[in-house]
């Protein structure tokens, strides 16, 4: 398969697009740290499917975005596979467990799952972009605008005052980041594959910077549950679902109790129900969504449990300690998918931006993205989903189909508040 066409990009707008089926296949992808966009929007040209795309981005987002993405961290996805017609939840959450909360590993067990159950590529296919960008790679606004605000906490480690503090002042906009020791670090975990962070010295540095039982971090496995589906008509809202927190089954209860209401005003009932209050701390965290050609989906969100995680680094590897969480409001990822004909209408990850509230992931996906999914004309949702105030941070991709003349319209929605990236992608059949 072979790109023809990359037919749009956009930062922190939205773009309209209308195909009938039988013409060039088109994929979207779309992350809260542009340069992950881009690698998400390569790796779809070179043949990919959905879950290869979502790694090799994840994977990228654990180099541009350290704030918020690594690899000592985790997160949460919601898959659907269109051959299977089957939605399910991954959970690779950093839960805690190590001294002062410090995060079991989770990221890698996770991505790694999530292209081995959903990708067509090698696993190394998936890794060798992000190997790339840790050799030298600008500094994203994402990434300093993070540093900005939370230089000061990075200071006090040596090895992360290095990294992004070199001249003594957390790296601008556009310099060059440059992270040998994680460009090492990643070319293990391409050559070896999960082996290096969950068996290998690696996990056992990650092991001993936490104060892990390193055992505890050989057994972590991800989970694959079921959603929290809500049913409208002949397609269904999927939402993860976690034990600890049942934030699920939560937002499922809160939005049958808002029936009959508008779809913007129902949303904004379930928010309001959950308690978004907009202010208060909360875990930072980022998000990425892929809708390939095959209509398969996957929307994911991650976070580092804190900015920059603990703020030091694991001696030797250019890793970042996370924090551990015990849920999910860092993030709220969802699709909506149409399992009779196998297809993804929507996909959206919202993120908090750490000061907005610890219901501020779910509470934006609601208000700003949802609307969007239900709404016959999208496009009004969109724009009022770009609005400055609220919490969190709402990337996403809906698509509207017709029944009766096959034409699919698409629109992308990157939210300019977290610097988000959505690119279009058009390839042969």
């Amino acid at each position: 398969m072979g790109a023809i066409a990359i037919a749009a990009s956009l930062v922190g707008g939205c773009v309209n697009t209308k195909y009938r089926t039988g013409a060039p296949s088109q994929s979207f992808v779309a992350a809260d740290e542009p340069r992950a966009a881009e690698i998400g929007r390569d790796i779809i040209a070179q043949g990919g499917k959905a879950g290869d795309a979502a790694t090799a981005m994840a994977m990228a987002m654990a180099v541009t975005l350290p704030s918020r993405v690594g690899m000592t961290g985790g997160g949460v996805c919601v898959v659907f596979d269109a051959a299977k017609k089957e939605t399910r939840t991954l959970d690779f959450l950093p839960r805690p467990a190590g001294t002062g909360g410090a995060a079991l590993p989770g990221f890698l067990r996770g991505v790694y799952a999530l292209q081995a159950a959903t990708g067509a590529m090698r696993w190394e296919q998936t890794v060798v972009l992000a190997e790339q960008l840790a050799r030298s790679t600008p500094v994203s606004r994402a990434l300093a605008r993070d540093l900005a605000d939370s230089g000061a906490r990075l200071a006090a480690d040596p090895e992360a005052r290095r990294v992004f503090l070199p001249s003594g002042a957390p790296l601008a906009e556009g310099a060059p980041l440059s992270q040998p020791e994680l460009a090492a670090t990643l070319s293990q975990v391409r050559r070896s594959g999960i082996a290096a962070m969950y068996g290998g010295p690696l996990g056992g540095a990650v092991a001993q910077a936490a104060a892990i039982d390193p055992a505890t971090v050989r057994g972590f496995q991800p989970r694959w549950t079921g959603t929290a589906a809500i049913p409208l008509g002949i397609v269904s809202m999927h939402f993860a679902q976690l034990p600890e927190t049942d934030n699920g089954a939560a937002l499922t209860a809160a939005w049958n109790a808002a029936a009959g209401l508008p779809s913007d005003q129902r949303a904004a009932r379930v928010a309001q129900a959950l308690g978004a209050t907009g202010s208060g701390a909360s875990a930072p965290g980022a998000g990425l969504v892929v809708i390939d050609h095959e209509e398969n989906g996957v929307a994911c969100s991650f976070t580092m449990g804190a900015p920059f995680g603990s703020g030091r680094m694991v001696p030797g590897t250019g890793l970042l300690a996370a924090r551990g969480v015990d849920g999910a409001g860092f993030g709220a990822p969802a699709l909506l998918t149409n399992a009779i004909v196998g297809r993804t209408q929507f996909a959206g990850a919202a993120s908090a931006a750490g000061n907005d509230g610890p219901a501020a992931a779910p509470a934006a996906l609601l208000t700003a993205a949802l609307p969007a999914a239900l709404d016959k004309e999208p496009g009004a949702a969109i724009r009022v989903s770009r609005a400055t105030n609220g919490p969190g941070r709402t990337t996403f991709v809906t698509c509207q189909t017709s029944m009766e003349s096959g034409w699919k319209e698409c629109q992308i929605a990157a939210d300019p508040r977290a610097h988000a990236l959505g690119i279009l992608v058009e390839t042969e059949r």
